[in-house]
């Protein structure tokens, strides 16, 4: 016995090689073939007059070659296969109509070839179809009743339980039909949502990955590095001692600044990759702000995109976990840059404290990119909302960055334009008796 997957691969295999377009496109074809071989076992079998097995042999034969045309059409244009669908339901409903009026059996099965078209038709297309099919099928068949006198044969009441019948079909299989279609649907949207989500792990995976990486290499990196700053500075007191040249002098110092600049894009990569615990204590906003600029420094270069800062000098500190802030830090800054898409524009951070509420740090950065449309405003704080192509982001910055506000107790808001760029807004709880940095 065949196997329920295996006769899934088989139809599936079957329709590729056919190019149709649906599975339920192959069932039509089967169904089409079905009808042709009982017809030639029907003609075959059943008796027949001389005169009526002419009739009937050129009908199958004109079926035969309409059936014939109708693929050769579906496989040239499988594009239009709605519209040769819908043209067949006529032909077909013709064909049954000259079938049922030859042959004259008002009282038989013939009729149940009007349910059959209905029915399949009604699930393919839906409720409009389905209704207008049944109305020509009622028609129709009303027609024939009514020229072959046909409720001498079959009383009113069947006639009508009959057409009353189609009707229900055709409305049944049509609410079958949208149930089953609204079902597909959400199932896609759930494979749909489902790929996505393992994209996100993967990408959080590979996001781990690198900030272990980071560590690991910033970690390496450190021990030369200090060695180098403190080697160069014996070697400026050497120099200046022993009156060497300055040029030699300045030399060192170079060394020894640079040495000091990659210590502290080491200590930024060191803090960014390692996790901690979250831990609330004063922390230098302008400080935290300088260290994420140094680390975004070639990201800028780059892009060909502008840093200015405005830090007010006496700001009080601000109470917070370093690691997570900074993040919120990177993230915001990153959708700033991505927002300048051709370069040449700036980005712009600044500090201050609240004119209207002297209890509040305020950090605000601002970019003159591409900016927000209106409409997308009050969703960007969603999880997985992403303005970006799918391969720029997953749409969670913006919503994590608002949790660590929340957990900070300040907020983050934004102002938008289209064209003409945005500003988001950090705000800090502080407490008015704290002591501002530098005094």
């Amino acid at each position: 016995m065949i196997s329920a997957h295996k006769y899934r691969s088989l139809i599936s295999s079957l329709q590729s090689r056919l190019a149709l377009p649906e599975a339920a496109d192959f069932y039509f074809l089967f169904l089409r073939l079905l009808t042709i071989f009982g017809g030639l076992v029907w003609f075959l079998v059943a008796p027949h007059g001389p005169n009526e097995q002419w009739i009937l042999a050129w009908m199958l034969v004109a079926y035969i070659v309409y059936s014939c045309l109708l693929y050769a059409g579906v496989f040239y244009r499988p594009k239009a296969i709605r519209a040769f669908y819908l043209t067949t339901l006529l032909v077909d409903l013709i064909f049954v109509f000259a079938l049922v009026h030859f042959i004259g059996q008002l009282a038989g099965s013939f009729f149940i070839a009007f349910y059959l078209l209905v029915a399949i038709h009604s699930f393919y297309f839906g409720l409009g179809v389905a209704l207008a099919a049944a109305f020509v099928s009622s028609a129709l068949y009303g027609w024939i009743f009514l020229e072959r006198s046909g409720f001498a044969l079959v009383p009113w009441p069947d006639f009508l339980l009959r057409i009353t019948f189609l009707f229900l079909i055709a409305v049944s299989m049509a609410l079958l039909a949208n149930r089953e279609k609204r079902l597909r649907k959400e199932v896609e949207e759930l494979n749909r949502d489902l790929s996505r989500k393992n994209s996100i792990l993967e990408q959080t995976y590979r996001h781990l990955s690198i900030g272990k990486l980071i560590g690991e290499i910033a970690e390496g990196i450190n021990g030369p590095c200090g060695v180098l700053a403190i080697r160069s500075e014996l070697l400026i007191e050497q120099a200046k001692e022993n009156s060497l040249p300055e040029d030699f002098i300045k030399g060192l110092e170079v060394i020894n600044r640079s040495s000091h600049q990659v210590a502290k894009v080491i200590k930024s990569l060191l803090t960014f990759s390692k996790q901690k615990s979250f831990e609330m204590k004063p922390l230098n906003l302008n400080e935290l702000i300088e260290e994420t600029l140094l680390l975004m420094e070639n990201e800028f270069k780059e892009r060909n995109i502008k840093a200015e800062k405005r830090l007010e000098s006496a700001l009080p500190p601000v109470l917070g976990d370093a690691y997570e802030l900074q993040g919120v830090l990177i993230h915001l800054i990153n959708n700033g840059l991505d927002a300048i898409r051709n370069g040449g524009g700036t980005v712009s951070i600044a500090t201050t404290i609240a004119q209207s509420n002297a209890k509040e740090i305020v950090c605000t950065i601002t970019d003159n990119g591409v900016g927000i449309p209106e409409n997308k405003l009050e969703e960007i704080f969603n999880p997985f909302f992403t303005t970006k192509h799918s391969e720029d982001g997953i749409g969670l910055g913006l919503s994590t960055s608002l949790g660590v506000m929340k957990k900070h107790n300040g907020s983050i808001t934004v102002k938008s334009k289209p064209g003409a760029g945005s500003t988001f807004c950090l705000t800090f709880p502080f407490s008015p008796n704290q002591r501002t940095i530098g005094q």
